[in-house]
């Protein structure tokens, strides 16, 4: 198991926050939702990443810099893994701190 640097995983971030605030943008421009708006985008993100971890084990971001999810021990993480690890993205830890 190759631990990835902390460069990779700014640039994994980033990529995905560009795709998921594409789809955002796209989903409120059509839907006319603007009351929910931030809603939908935590909806999306979590979609996002569920979807593309629990499928291919990567996010388009990990893709791009050619890197996966595993778990501690070097496997796949089973979908409960991925759903939690997901669910933990949407807790706002910087407000937190």
């Amino acid at each position: 198991m190759k631990h990835i640097d902390k460069g990779t995983r700014l640039a994994n971030y980033l990529i995905d926050l560009i795709v998921i605030y594409s789809l955002w943008f796209v989903v409120v421009l059509m839907s006319q939702f603007y009351n929910a708006e931030y809603l939908i985008f935590y909806i999306l993100m979590f979609l996002y990443y569920l979807i593309f971890e629990t499928i291919t084990g990567q996010t388009l971001g990990k893709m791009v810099t050619k890197t996966k999810v595993i778990t501690k021990d070097g496997t796949r993480p089973t979908f409960v893994n991925i759903r939690i690890r997901t669910l933990s993205r949407l807790i706002p830890f910087d407000a937190l701190s």
